[in-house]
């Protein structure tokens, strides 16, 4: 991801479009890389963000997530805490560690 975060309409669009080609499933793993993020949203909106995914099924279920500042570690880790026990989150800031993460089964 680059410039600006997306709105969660534009999420919940991308994410829809992945489903309906069959390139987003449950055995679906995501590496959402977040260091060239020029903005995050707020933290009051994430919970949103959070229901707006699950309500599209959560996919990806195990997703690694690269951080290069504090603000987007801080989003992530709030992103985990709000996550049903399904979504498994985990915070990189080293590429090659998501990736190995990425590939072993949960």
């Amino acid at each position: 991801m680059t410039g600006d975060w997306p709105s969660i309409a534009e999420l919940g669009a991308l994410r829809q479009q992945l489903i309906a080609a069959g390139q987003l499933t449950e055995q679906t793993k995501g590496l959402f890389d977040l260091r060239m993020v020029a903005s995050v949203p707020m933290y009051s909106q994430v919970q949103e963000i959070v229901a707006a995914a699950m309500k599209q099924g959560g996919l990806p279920l195990r997703r690694g997530y690269l951080v290069g500042a504090s603000i987007q570690f801080g989003l992530v880790r709030q992103m985990q805490a709000l996550a049903p026990p399904q979504i498994s989150i985990e915070i990189f800031t080293n590429e090659a560690a998501a990736r190995s993460w990425l590939s072993t089964n949960p």
